[in-house]
C-alpha cells in the first residue's frame, strides 16, 4: 500500500470517528462505546501531536504517554460515574477508552512524521507565520 493511499485511509477512518463520536442522531449513537473509542481517539491524537512538537521523546515514548493522557478523561469519567446511584465503572469502557487513545496517538504520529507544522512568532517584527510541509 503506496503511503499517499495510507494517509487517505487513516484520514477517512478518523473523519468517520469524529462523526460518530459527536452525532447523537446516527444508527452508531447508542453504542456507547463508539463513543468512548472516537472521543478518546481525539485525546489520544491530540496528546501526541503535543508531545510530537514540544518534546524530544522518540515515538514509542510518545506513544505510550499519548495514550496515557488520552485515557484520562475516560478514566476520570467512569470514576465519576461510579459514585452516581445505580452506576457504576465499567472497564470494559476504559478498555475502549484506552484503544481509542492509542488509535488517535498512533494515527496522529503517522501523520506528525509525515507533516511538519512551525508557528513562528516575533515580538520585534509582530508577525505570526505557519509553515506546512510534506516530504515527497
Amino acid at each position: 500500500m503506496s503511503r499517499y493511499l495510507k494517509a487517505w485511509v487513516f484520514i477517512w477512518i478518523s473523519l468517520f470517528l469524529i462523526l460518530v463520536s459527536i452525532s447523537t442522531e446516527n444508527a452508531f449513537a447508542g453504542d456507547d462505546r463508539v463513543k468512548h473509542f472516537g472521543i478518546s481517539s481525539l485525546f489520544g491524537a491530540a496528546s501526541e501531536s503535543v508531545l510530537h512538537y514540544k518534546t524530544n521523546l522518540n515515538t514509542y515514548e510518545r506513544i505510550v504517554l499519548g495514550t496515557t493522557l488520552g485515557s484520562l478523561p475516560g478514566l476520570a469519567k467512569e470514576l465519576i460515574d461510579s459514585t452516581k446511584a445505580g452506576n457504576q465503572f465499567s472497564g470494559t469502557d476504559l478498555a475502549v477508552d484506552i484503544a481509542g487513545a492509542f488509535f488517535g496517538a498512533v494515527v496522529a504520529n503517522f501523520f506528525n512524521n509525515l507533516i511538519k507544522i512551525k508557528i513562528e512568532k516575533t515580538e520585534e517584527n509582530k508577525s505570526f507565520s505557519i509553515s506546512l510541509s510534506y516530504r515527497f
